[in-house]
């Protein structure tokens, strides 16, 4: 994290309270760089952690004054007047440099929070962390863009559940089979049905088998006795 605005994402990356971090004037600086980290690869930050800004790096103009060594201003003022204003200037950097698909993202985000879907689909994106939530809200941009495909499903089982296969009947235009190698629990079945409410047609018929591959004739690994599941 070189700029305040690669620090306010992480925070939102991991999900902290933005208001729980503390921008302050770096005692300590580099010239070159906006953020004066402890460790130059740090990657991840803490709940109520202090980050040290150089003011003059890109906020000089607005600093200057603050900052001048003849200013008789309290400490504790001038701390909390920087951690405000740095505040707003991270929040500022975030928008002015988000996509029109991050700015989609982030409203189709607030309904699905308001329960504009229903409680049952607020509640299960909540099982997602915050870096399957931004696939499966790009999964549904694209949906609504280019309509719902068998391919697009797909790509969502592949990214978000990487351990399942995903099989189209061919002698039924509608049917689904999906296979999970490992046992089914709540939190899993929750994920799954919400891909399948999401991005499944209507008519599509689904089936879920957990664990155990149903058997396909002429394919050996999944015909072995007690390690099959009927259809």
């Amino acid at each position: 994290m070189n700029y305040l605005w690669e620090a306010m994402i992480q925070v939102k990356k991991q999900g902290l309270e933005a208001s729980k971090i503390r921008f302050s004037m770096a005692k300590f600086f580099s010239a070159y760089m906006e953020i004066a980290n402890p460790f130059m690869n740090q990657e991840q930050l803490e709940r109520g952690q202090e980050i040290e800004v150089n003011l003059y790096y890109r906020f000089y103009d607005i600093f200057k004054d603050l900052y001048k060594p003849e200013t008789e201003l309290e400490t504790s003022f001038r701390a909390s007047s920087t951690n405000l204003i740095l505040h707003q200037l991270a929040e500022n950097d975030v928008i002015s440099g988000m996509t029109k698909e991050e700015y989609y993202k982030k409203l189709l985000m607030k309904d699905l929070e308001e329960e504009v879907y229903g409680v049952t689909v607020k509640k299960a994106m909540e099982a997602f962390v915050i870096e399957e939530q931004q696939i499966i809200l790009s999964g549904l941009l694209r949906q609504y863009q280019t309509g719902g495909s068998l391919d697009l499903f797909r790509e969502m089982m592949k990214k978000l559940i990487p351990d399942s296969i995903v099989y189209h009947n061919n002698q039924e235009t509608c049917e689904i089979l999906i296979y999970i190698s490992r046992k089914g629990e709540e939190k899993l079945e929750e994920k799954i049905n919400f891909l399948i409410e999401m991005f499944i047609d209507l008519l599509g018929k689904v089936e879920v088998y957990y664990e155990y591959h149903f058997g396909i004739l002429g394919i050996d690994e999944t015909m072995v006795i007690d390690e099959i599941a009927l259809c």
